[in-house]
Order: structure tokens, then sequence, then C-alpha cells
């Protein structure tokens, strides 16, 4: 098999080289020597330690955490390596005592390995096949590690198979980061009803299970609210001007006083005359405020009539009819067929009817 360059760094189990040193020898692997040259890091692993060693050779196989090599310095005495991190090259751009201080992590045992390398995933979160290239552990007795982290809560389990993991210390950092970036969101952009969590994943270049987890933890803790695909504080109001500030009044009253007459997105956006996205952001203001309430196809309704509805259909029911037809339903309401059937749609969405035939059952 032909080698390959092999970078990685590791522990020794005795003093070989001092702080700073260099030594040139060879490494044992399945009965063969290879040229090995060794550079001790300028910073000990601990006071009064010993250093950590970066060694490159060429290997006809990877290299994994844990793994165990003798290594031969010339004129020195032979030691054994413990592999810590396998691939040098991901961290030549670490200042050293970072650098130490995660050795000195990984040096530990399998969950202290774990846990390190999720922390230094970051927000991103760590996958299976990534533990998989780092250590020679099986899933199960990785997934069996992540649950003992995940019982002490230093760890979430986003998904069990493929393991998928985030550090608590990387998703209390993200959380912080969420309500920072909302509320610079809200300065600039005090007209917007909120910021689109499609932003807030190209921001934070986040999984979609880590930005899920994210979201829902800072809503039920009540710093943020969502609503459906936007984001805002808990407190945002948005700054309308006095000319959006009538006109969102003029709507409601609108639909209060003319029932179901006006109660589309195009016939509202010809009766007032603004742009979509600003018409888009009043109602959404309303459906905030539950002033209104909007069906699946866009039929809006003014929720006091909505109220009406249903008091009217459980006097229906209390006096023992328990079918309405669209004839019944146009006589109750006073609609005429146009309005009537969107209507009767709009309640079976919301559970208060269901069609049967031509008829509608009152639930």
């Amino acid at each position: 098999m032909k080698s390959t360059e092999t970078i990685f760094y590791a522990s020794a189990d005795k003093p070989v080289l001092a702080p700073g040193e260099k030594a040139a020898g060879f490494l044992l692997r399945a009965s063969r020597k290879y040229q090995a040259a060794a550079s001790a890091t300028s910073i000990p692993s601990e006071p009064g330690g010993e250093p950590f060693l970066l060694v490159k050779t060429r290997l006809p196989e990877k290299l994994a955490w844990n793994d165990r090599l003798p290594f031969k310095p010339a004129d020195k005495e032979e030691v054994e390596l413990r592999v810590l991190y396998p691939e040098a090259q991901r961290l030549e751009k670490m200042k050293e005592a970072r650098l130490v201080a995660l050795l000195a992590r990984l040096a530990g045992s399998e969950k202290e390995m774990l846990l390190t390398l999720t922390e230094e995933a970051g927000i991103r979160g760590l996958r299976e096949e990534e533990l998989l290239r780092f250590c020679r552990l099986s899933p199960e007795r990785l997934r069996a590690l992540a649950m003992e982290l995940e019982k002490e809560g230093v760890l979430y389990i986003l998904e069990f198979s493929p393991l998928f993991l985030l550090a608590q210390r990387s998703f209390t950092f993200l959380l912080d980061k969420i309500c920072e970036f909302v509320e610079s969101y809200h300065q600039k952009r005090p007209a917007e009803p909120g910021v689109p969590v499609k932003k807030l994943k190209e921001r934070f270049g986040l999984p979609k299970q880590v930005l899920r987890l994210a979201l829902n933890r800072l809503a039920r803790d009540g710093k943020l609210t969502l609503n459906n695909d936007l984001v805002c504080s808990r407190d945002f109001e948005i700054r309308l001007m006095p000319e959006e500030s009538a006109i969102l009044q003029a709507i409601e009253q609108l639909l209060h006083e003319e029932k179901f007459s006006s109660s589309s997105f195009d016939e509202l956006l010809k009766k007032f005359r603004i742009h979509p996205s600003r018409l888009n952001t009043l109602l959404d203001m309303l459906l905030r405020q539950k002033k209104i309430v909007k069906s699946q196809e866009g039929f809006l309704l003014h929720a006091e009539w909505l109220e009406e509805l249903k008091q009217k259909l459980a006097d229906l029911k209390r006096q023992g009819q328990k079918e309405l037809t669209v004839g019944d339903f146009k006589k109750l309401t006073g609609l005429t067929r146009k309005y009537a059937i969107p209507l009767l749609e709009f309640l079976d969405e919301l559970g208060l009817t269901s069609r049967a035939g031509n008829k509608r059952i009152i639930l």
C-alpha cells in the first residue's frame, strides 16, 4: 500500500523531548519502521509537565485518536506515543496556548474527547461521520457516551442515528447571538414585521435542527416570538407611518362592518392601493393582535364575527340541529353563495363543521 504524509499530535508515555526541542527517528507500525520527525510544543501540557509532540511521517494507513505507536528518536530511549489529534493540519492556524489546552482535554477519557470535539464544532454541531473519522469508537459506543453527557447537561443529542450533537456551551452562545441579531434587525428595519427564518439560517450558517432548537427555546423562554416564518423580539411593534396607521384601522373597520363582502387579499389591495408587501405587513399585525383570522386559502374574517358564528352554530346544535345545508348557512349569515362557500370551508378548517356530501355536520 502506498504511504501518504501523516501529521499528528501525540503525547508520550514518558519524557522524550524538552519544550521546543526537535528530533528525528522512526515509528514502529506492524513490524515495519517508518522515518519520522517530532517537534515538541514550546508550552508544556501543564506546569511542570511534558510538552505535546507534533509528528510528521508517512504511513500506509490513517491514524485515529488513541492509537498507540512506538517512537525511537535518534540517540534517545524508545517511547510509546498516544495519538491525540490524527489530522494535525486542521490545527495549524490555532494559537499554541489554545492548541495545548485542546490537546490536554483530548488526552483524557473517551467521554472527555467526545465533549471536547462537540464544543470545538461550535454552533454547527458535530456529526457522527466526523467522529468516526477521528476515532475508532463504534457508533453504539459513541451514542452511549453522548447519552451520558446529555444527562449531565453539557450537550444535546439532535439526532440519534446518525448521531448529531450540539454542546450546551455553544447553544447558550448561539441564543445570545440570535437575540442580538434580531434586535439589530428591528433597529435597522423598524417597518418590517420580523426577521425571516431563512435570513437567520443564512446569517449563522446553521443546520435546520440547530436553528429549530434555538428558536423554540427562545420562544419558550419568552425572548422571541415566532410567527410562521418570521421571528421578532417579544415586545417589538412595527413602526408605521401615519397614513399606514390610518389604513390599518380602515382595514379592521371594513372587515368588521362589511363582514365577508371584502374579505380577500386582492379586494383589499384594490381598495387601499398599497404595495402587496405593506398590505401583508398590516394584515400580519392584525393577525398577531388576534383581531382577524385567516384561512389556508387566504380568506379573511374579523375575529368578532368568528365568535358570533361559533355562538350561532352552538345555539343550533343545542336546539337539536346537527346538519347544515348551504341554504341554511346563507340564511344564518345573510351571505350570498359567493361568500358562504369559502366561509363554510374555513369553518371546516377550524373544526367547527365537517363536510358530508352537500351538507355540513355541526361539530
